[in-house]
C-alpha cells in the first residue's frame, strides 16, 4: 500500500512539473499574470465568501441537527457546498455574457438558466436523500422499539 501511494505521489508530482513547464513555455508574461490574478481571486472568493457562508449554514444546521439525523445535516451541507462551488465556477461566464462579447460563440448558451436548473436539481436530490434517510431512521427506531 505504501508503494502504491508513493507511485501515485510520484506521478502526481511529475504531472504538476509538466504543467508548470508547459505553463511557462506556452504563456506570455501577461497571460501568466492574468492566471495569477484569477487564482488570487479564487482564493479571495473562497475565503471571503464561501467559507463564511458554509460556516454559518453549518452552525444553523447543527442546531437544527438536534432534531434531524446527522446524515440529513451532512447531505444538506454537501448539497450547499456543491452548489456554491458550481455557482462560483459559472459566475465568470455570467459576467462575460453580461458584457456582450463581440463574438457570441465565445459564451454560448444560457448560463443563468442552467445554473438555476442545477440548483433545482441539487435541492430535489437533497430532499430525496433526506427523505430516504429520515424514513430509514424512523423505520429503524420502530424496529428497535418492538425488540
Amino acid at each position: 500500500m505504501i508503494g502504491a501511494r508513493r507511485l501515485v505521489a510520484a506521478v502526481g508530482i511529475a504531472l504538476i512539473g509538466c504543467g508548470v513547464v508547459f505553463f511557462a513555455i506556452d504563456l506570455t508574461v501577461g497571460e501568466i499574470a492574468g492566471v495569477v490574478v484569477w487564482l488570487a481571486g479564487a482564493v479571495i472568493v473562497h475565503d471571503a465568501v464561501l467559507v463564511p457562508v458554509v460556516t454559518v449554514v453549518d452552525a444553523v444546521l447543527r442546531r437544527a441537527g438536534r432534531r434531524l439525523p446527522s446524515a440529513v445535516v451532512t447531505v444538506v451541507e454537501l448539497g450547499l457546498a456543491v452548489g456554491a462551488l458550481l455557482t462560483a465556477m459559472v459566475v465568470p461566464e455570467l459576467i462575460a455574457q453580461a458584457r456582450r462579447p463581440r463574438n457570441p460563440t465565445v459564451v454560448p448558451g444560457d448560463y443563468g438558466q442552467r445554473l438555476a436548473v442545477l440548483w433545482v436539481a441539487i435541492v430535489v436530490l437533497v430532499a430525496l436523500a433526506s427523505a430516504v434517510i429520515g424514513w430509514r431512521a424512523r423505520r429503524s427506531a420502530r424496529r428497535s422499539r418492538r425488540s
